[in-house]
């Protein structure tokens, strides 16, 4: 299962977008144009564009989806830069002609989503964040020790890195696929991010309170209970939101229950407003 979602993920086209220090690599997948609304898709930490490989199987059909690897992350030569991901996601959809998209964020990759809605909120169409870090609306209960995780990288200590963050509850997969596509990605993590680290992106309550497009906000029944209360704070807070769980699965909720969470994004993209794309230049 794992083999055949991985294939299909890199049988799609591929391109690469230039932004500020370097190159980002994006796969693609479905057909644009139409009344196919372009969905770019953010991946979290320690992981690369192939979270999204069970994303392919339930939405490329009816959507036109766009998988950068981030700065700092696979094959992206692109150097880590938090704060200049929101013009990076900006970047890709200039360089494929979309005026308007929607834009689908996992973890730090919905923190860097956030920023996006915050900063080019006009461009957007509509918004899913799942599993997003929220201290400006929740006090931080969940502990990741960075300075002991910098400190493996540092020391290119990567395998003891990836054993010790593999049993973080962030990575715990609730399925054996799940487990295998989460496996993969992180045995090529490489830490450059960690070697050379940014501040992540402000997302106060008053910026989220300001949101103007439709919002969903989701988490995977098992993920930590400080993102699901992060989630249901989001739902709160944006006028246009909405909360949604994922069943059976943590916090890699796309990969624990795909089938879920893609009818989750589908219902939720289908009544979006489908945005016009202007022609390539």
């Amino acid at each position: 299962m794992l083999a055949a979602r991985t294939s299909a993920i890199h049988r799609a086209w591929q391109s690469e977008v230039a932004v500020a220090g370097g190159h980002l690599p994006i796969w693609m997948a479905g057909e644009g144009g139409g009344d196919r609304l372009p969905v770019i898709l953010l991946h979290g930490w320690t992981l690369d564009h192939r979270m999204w490989a069970p994303q392919v199987e339930g939405l490329a059909d009816s959507h036109h989806l766009v998988m950068p690897d981030r700065r700092g992350c696979g094959r992206a030569t692109a150097p880590p830069d938090l704060a200049r991901e929101a013009e990076d996601v900006i970047a890709i959809a200039d360089f494929l002609g979309f005026e308007r998209f929607a834009l689908v964020g996992l973890s730090r990759g919905a923190v860097v989503a956030l920023d996006v809605a915050r900063r080019h909120g006009a461009r957007l169409a509509g918004l899913v964040v799942s599993g997003a870090p929220l201290p400006a609306l929740v006090p931080r209960e969940e502990v990741i020790d960075l300075d002991r995780l910098s400190a493996l990288a540092a020391r290119g200590e990567l395998a003891a890195f990836r054993e010790e963050w593999s049993r973080h509850p962030l990575m715990r997969t609730h399925t054996p696929e799940a487990q295998a596509l989460a496996a993969a990605m992180l045995a090529d993590y490489d830490g450059r991010d960690l070697l050379a680290p940014s501040d992540a992106p402000d997302c106060p309550r008053s910026a989220l309170a300001a949101l103007s497009m439709p919002v969903l906000a989701m988490n995977g029944e098992h993920d930590t209970a400080w993102r699901k209360a992060c989630a249901a704070a989001l739902a709160a807070t944006a006028p246009r939101a909405m909360h949604a769980v994922v069943p059976q699965a943590g916090h890699l909720a796309n990969a624990d229950n795909p089938e879920r969470f893609n009818a989750l994004v589908a219902a939720f993209l289908r009544n979006l407003t489908v945005p016009r794309t202007r022609p390539l230049t």
